[in-house]
């Protein structure tokens, strides 16, 4: 789940439930296996049956706005380099330059039907102090956890 607040010109605000869905599409085996995604850092990281010297990680919104970037590790980070919305769900695309191996993962910030916060509000006071508040939802499990994550915007 995702709040975006009525400052959206200035920062990208989120709320996001630790219980949020990542999608594998795949249309063959991919040596390309385990994605993980740090949601906070924006950082992708995977495994890999095979040694490859290079990779290209792009993350694309729901407008088919991306961001690509190549790497030299199971690892890509976009942190700094996402100004996107990422509140209706992003695609994760790891390639591998010159082949036809890449894996597609969509990350969707949702959970359990029922489980999206409630009342959720915010109140930013002398310009530097922000206090949100919100109630779980009526259907949410008793251990779901909610976080809220500020990022700036361009």
């Amino acid at each position: 789940l995702l709040a975006d607040t009525g400052y959206a010109s200035l920062s990208h605000w989120y709320l996001a439930k630790s219980q949020s869905l990542f999608r594998h599409s795949d249309a063959q085996e991919s040596p390309i296996t385990n994605v993980n995604l740090d949601w906070r850092r924006l950082e992708l990281s995977w495994e890999s049956s095979r040694n490859f010297s290079e990779y290209i990680c792009t993350i694309m919104d729901s407008d088919v706005e991306c961001t690509d970037t190549e790497v030299d590790s199971p690892w890509c980070s976009f942190r700094g380099k996402i100004h996107m919305p990422l509140h209706k769900g992003v695609s994760f695309i790891i390639e591998v330059p010159n082949t036809n191996i890449s894996k597609q993962c969509t990350f969707l910030p949702g959970g359990m039907n029922g489980s999206a916060v409630e009342n959720f509000s915010c109140v930013i006071y002398n310009i530097f102090l922000m206090n949100c508040t919100w109630q779980a939802g009526r259907d949410a499990p008793a251990d779901t956890q909610y976080f809220l994550y500020w990022r700036k915007s361009r």
